[in-house]
């Protein structure tokens, strides 16, 4: 049976519920986490080590190692931003390092092509990657300071999107729809941000999974509700069959060599149904573990790609909506959707728990 190794550096929502999901998709687990975090608390895994925030690199990786001997893996999945940069990093020093070989090729197995990690971090370069292979998206301009935002709005019009050039999560982004926005924008200049065209519809993503540059699976959702604000995480996601984001996720895939999961992100035009390119995620998102839920399994379709066996397909059968929970629940403890809430985690008793414990707690912040 493969072995996959998580390696979690935050205390992130959306990763408490992958080992889970890679366990039951065929996967041997080993998780290396903070202790006292969500994912820490799993009992879906089948080895485990723990490091310290404060820990620096050399221990995270003496850890890894300890692992990776104990129980070899065929890949290290990052289950966050910090792991991944952590990955990425022991890439971009192994020429000058002594790490083993076999770690640096299990690394290099697990990511993609190290000339394509600027992609995850860098809009403006995953945007004229997109851009290049032929994928529309919304008119923009690199901007340094409030003047030249000004100037691109004078030649785009009112509303615009700013965004800080490198960041995850919506960060940062700002929605200016009129003049008092613009008086109200956040602008560190003198480092790098770009201005966007606003385009009106809704945001949407494409969760994938790739093996040496080959998209094995890709699940295309409508963001319908974001939380907190437009910018915000979703919350509740419907299903889309959009061909061409398809094809713009596999295009990225096969440009990059990537291994692993990764989500680009589009606008959908509310007036013409077009997807626009917006950015790229490269790790796995909320929807991935639950991605079963409504018809097609990423996580298996990984596990298909490492054993050679035939992907999966999408079950058109499957229900269209899901609420991601607690992230509903969050938003709105007594939310219309509580019933599309697909993934609860029931089976997973510590973590449902501690979720629990923090609907409680927004809750009682909202009285």
């Amino acid at each position: 049976m493969p072995r996959l190794l998580v390696l979690a550096l935050e205390n992130w929502l959306g990763a408490a519920r992958l080992p889970r999901a890679l366990k039951c998709a065929g996967f041997e687990i080993s998780l290396l986490c903070y202790p006292n975090t969500l994912i820490s608390l799993t009992k879906y895994a089948d080895d485990r080590d723990v490091c310290l925030p404060n820990d620096p690199a050399e221990i995270v990786l003496k850890r890894m190692l300890a692992l990776l001997d104990a129980h070899p893996a065929r890949m290290i999945v990052p289950a966050d931003d910090r792991a991944l940069r952590y990955l990425c990093h022991l890439l971009e020093v192994a020429p000058i390092a002594r790490f083993p070989k076999a770690l640096v090729d299990l690394v290099r197995a697990s990511l993609p092509d190290p000339a394509a990690f600027k992609y995850g971090v860098d809009k403006e370069a995953a945007t004229e990657l997109m851009t290049g292979l032929g994928f529309r998206a919304p008119r923009r301009s690199m901007i340094w300071s409030m003047h030249e935002l000004k100037s691109f709005i004078e030649e785009v019009g009112f509303p615009v999107v700013v965004k800080p050039l490198e960041g995850t999560a919506g960060q940062g982004v700002q929605i200016l729809r009129d003049a008092a926005g613009l008086a109200a924008a956040t602008i560190t200049e003198n480092e790098r941000w770009m201005a966007q065209q606003y385009i009106r519809g809704k945001a949407a993503g494409a969760a994938s999974v790739a093996l040496d540059g080959k998209c094995l699976a890709t699940l295309a959702f409508e963001k319908t509700i974001t939380y907190p604000g437009e910018t915000g995480p979703t919350s509740v996601a419907t299903r889309l069959d959009t061909e061409e984001i398809h094809r713009g996720s596999a295009a990225f895939a096969e440009a990059t060599n990537y291994n692993g999961f990764y989500s680009p992100g589009f606008v959908i035009e509310e007036a013409t149904g077009l997807p626009y390119f917006l950015e790229v995620n490269s790790r796995a998102i909320p929807i991935v573990p639950p991605s079963g839920k409504m018809g097609l399994d990423l996580c298996g379709a990984l596990y298909a790609g490492v054993v050679g066996a035939p992907p999966p397909t999408q079950d058109l059968s499957a229900p269209r909506v899901m609420a991601f929970y607690p992230q509903e629940l969050h938003r709105d403890p007594n939310s219309p959707y509580r019933d599309l809430i697909l993934d609860e985690p029931f089976d997973d008793p510590l973590i449902h728990k501690a979720m629990e414990k923090g609907i409680e707690v927004l809750a009682a912040g909202r009285v």
